[in-house]
């Protein structure tokens, strides 16, 4: 191997992406790199070098471009994290979590190369592999694609190729420590988002009356209840991991870094202040995290309109599609991959925690659309289903929910998620259960993800038992 990259692939061709739409300035926008296909497929083959070396150093609360895991795997640990910790409210211990969710601005465009080769060195890259690196790095181009016009191409002084296979393992290398100072079962990260939670005894952490006379406080709410930073260590976390920023050159983002409090009694709400940059970071009871509507009341409804205000966006294709004669089968196909796909998303994280109100929110759209792809054939919502060959979408999040549970058993990372039961004694007993489900004090927990796929895992074993008696008992002999 001569360590050396070609200059052809070192030219990123970038097309703007908007973040939000439209986009007011120039950070609304990510700029994907566009490279060329043999060095993608050389990208991918080194990476799974790199992948073998990284694996024992790589953090495991990183849930990002690892076979087995994704982005749900992220949120529904890190919810059963924050249910479990309420939940067990003992005597002598009334709990609430404090989540401070870290926002870096311009994560990609501020990687230093440097310190990017330093990281893969740090996380156990083979030595053969850093000139490579290296080369791969240095003297990179790129030129911008906007509305069919191409700029002049500029040098690159830094940052890291998005989209590129080795520019998201440079980063996830490189910010492979940033929250080392945080337990591991505390902290969550998908590439460049992190979470972290602090779990807070409400009995013992200095629960006070905020001084309003010295100054009315308008991020505080009526309960006039405050926790002063200096008792939190979530402001010691902020501030370690301000320096780890500053240390690798990257910024983190004040606007975008927000803290959410889950604190379900009545009697003991607070409102805190953690700074960043001597400002206070905005306390929010809402926010959209991996595509998904978190509130401070681990309740649904904010995502369930979420998304059918999105899918109803994109019935209108549907609408148009059919208006042109188009064949039920190809209706159908439009309505799975552009329209089920966004009623489903993330949907092992909440399916088990819907109201009958927003089940039906999200079934009435698959209503709508197959009121559209049978047209006049259309009778009632039971008789299109068989029609069009679907299931119900409550059905479908349940069939999601077991194999998301399946896949979890098969991964040595994820299958610490569903315990097996283990036996007192040898004897088979009626009812035996194979996996642990966890034990709930509220209804709230009962219902959350985990819990109800444990019951669900057990359901399917009791399923497979009674299938294997029926053969038996068939079987001559």
């Amino acid at each position: 191997m001569s360590g050396v990259w070609s200059r052809l692939y070192k030219s990123e061709s970038v097309t703007p992406v908007p973040k939000v739409f439209p986009p007011a300035s120039v950070n609304d926008l990510r700029n994907i790199s566009g490279l060329l296909t043999f060095n993608k497929i050389a990208e991918k083959l080194i990476a799974e070098l790199i992948i073998s070396d990284m694996s024992k150093e790589l953090d495991p609360a990183q849930y990002a471009n690892q076979k087995g895991l994704s982005l749900q795997h992220y949120l529904v640990k890190m919810i059963h994290r924050i249910l479990s910790d309420t939940d067990n409210n003992s005597k002598g211990e009334i709990n609430a979590v404090l989540a401070v969710l870290y926002d870096w601005k311009e994560a990609f465009p501020r990687q230093c190369p440097k310190l990017g080769v330093e990281a893969f060195m740090k996380c156990g890259v083979r030595s053969s592999l850093i000139p490579l690196l290296v080369s791969y790095l240095q003297d990179r181009t790129m030129k911008v694609k906007w509305h069919g016009v191409t700029s002049s191409t500029r040098k690159l002084n830094g940052g890291g190729p998005q989209g590129a296979t080795f520019g998201i393992w440079e980063y996830l290398a490189q910010s492979n420590y940033s929250a080392y100072c945080v337990e591991p079962d505390y902290r969550f990260k998908f590439v460049d988002d992190l979470t972290v939670l602090e779990k807070i005894n409400l009995l013992i952490v200095g629960l006070s009356s905020f001084n309003c006379r010295a100054s009315v406080p308008s991020d505080l709410p009526s309960h006039n209840q405050y926790i002063p930073s200096e008792n939190l260590q979530s402001q010691v976390y902020l501030n370690k991991i301000k320096n780890w920023t500053d240390n690798q050159k990257m910024v983190l983002n004040q606007k975008k870094t927000k803290a959410m409090v889950f604190n379900f009694t009545d009697n003991y709400q607070f409102g805190t202040r953690l700074e960043l940059n001597d400002e206070y970071l905005e306390v929010v009871e809402k926010c959209k995290l991996l595509g998904v509507m978190i509130t401070s009341d681990l309740k649904w409804d904010e995502n369930t309109s979420y998304l059918v205000k999105k899918a109803n966006a994109r019935m209108e294709l549907l609408r148009k599609v059919a208006s042109f004669g188009t064949s039920m089968e190809e209706k159908r196909n439009i309505y799975i991959l552009y329209i089920r796909s966004i009623l489903e998303q993330s949907c092992v994280v909440w399916h088990s925690s819907l109201t009958d109100e927003n089940e039906k929110d999200l079934e009435r759209i698959q209503k709508s659309a197959v009121r559209i792809i049978l047209g006049k054939d259309f009778s009632n919502y039971e008789d299109a289903l068989v029609k069009t060959n679907l299931e119900s979408l409550k059905d479908r999040r349940e069939e999601l929910s077991i194999n998301f549970a399946k896949k979890c058993l098969k991964n040595e990372k994820t299958k610490d998620i569903f315990p097996i039961r283990s036996k007192q004694h040898e004897m088979e007993t009626r009812d035996e259960e194979k996996y642990v489900v966890y034990h709930a004090n509220t209804e709230r927990m009962k219902k959350s993800s985990i819990p109800c796929m444990q019951r669900l895992l057990n359901q399917y074993e009791d399923g497979n038992k009674m299938e294997q008696n029926a053969v038996k008992i068939r079987r001559p002999g």
